[in-house]
């Protein structure tokens, strides 16, 4: 039987916080109307985020020197367009920690030279939380 104390502490471990981290390998970028996908990211054990939702998500990706691609980072529900080729976003969170995402890239105009990005890299902090299937999140329009 557990006392108060051992509730307390069960119930503090189900919402520890943690973080999780996935590399992706290089992507070939060639065109501005078809978005190249990169590899699925997830954590690297299922246990590992089960049950706790997405926090800050930081990302980076490394494009030639004096290369600018347009970039998005995504999981099955949509996309967030990102800023540039490191940062953060908020915008996932809420989201299951255990989700795949991904990174979608596109040459920004035609007169572009194809491109490979490579340190495909995602930092997923995670807690526990009531998940939030729903959330909104903005989808990649077609091209």
């Amino acid at each position: 039987m557990l006392t108060g104390l051992g509730v307390a502490l069960l119930a503090t471990l189900a919402q520890a916080s943690g973080s999780w981290v996935a590399t992706a390998p290089p992507v070939q970028v060639v065109m501005p109307d078809r978005p190249v996908q990169s590899a699925d990211m997830m954590p690297p054990t299922a246990e590992l985020a089960q049950g706790q939702v997405m926090g800050r998500v930081s990302w980076q990706f490394q494009p030639p020197a004096g290369s600018e691609v347009n970039a998005w980072l995504c999981h099955t529900g949509g996309c967030v367009a990102l800023s540039g080729p490191r940062g953060y976003t908020e915008a996932l969170t809420g989201i299951a920690a255990d989700s795949v995402l991904y990174f979608q890239f596109a040459l920004q105009d035609r007169q572009q030279r194809a491109m490979t990005l490579r340190g495909l890299q995602v930092i997923v902090n995670h807690h526990g939380s009531t998940l939030n299937p729903t959330r909104p999140v903005e989808r990649i329009r077609t091209l």
